[in-house]
């Protein structure tokens, strides 16, 4: 079987990029899929961070550009791109389910209502 992971980038990556790097790398040498998930748009900005981190991904998605891509009214101000909360929350859930994604590891506790046959890991800094 092809394992599929997704990793979130706000507050998963970017906050343990060291340990991230390791595991996508591992992944990826087992021949997974390692899929990197964001809100903000994918630009060259953000995937020289995701490089320099050290990641290994086969497949990146944003929610900003998915949703731009389908037409949806997309909103921008100071702190950054936004859309109707239903929509935005359930989008990586949406994602992940119609890729075949097994597992998705993120920090916010409030996308994880909105996956059903995905494997949502919520990380949690108990410091």
């Amino acid at each position: 079987m092809n394992y599929k992971m997704s990793l979130d980038f706000h507050g998963v990556i970017d906050k343990y990029p060291e340990f991230f790097s390791w595991l996508s790398k591992l992944l990826y040498a087992y021949g997974c899929e390692v899929h990197i998930v964001t809100g903000n748009p994918i630009n060259q900005e953000f995937l020289q961070q995701l490089n320099g981190y050290g990641i290994s991904y086969t497949h990146t998605f944003s929610i900003v550009d998915h949703h731009e891509q389908l037409g949806t009214e997309v909103l921008y101000d100071e702190r950054g791109p936004w859309i109707d909360a239903e929509t935005w929350n359930r989008t990586k859930a949406d994602y992940c389910e119609s890729n075949g994604i097994y597992a998705h590891i993120d920090d916010s506790d409030v996308y994880g209502q909105y996956f059903t046959s995905t494997l949502y890991l919520q990380l949690t800094n108990n410091k």
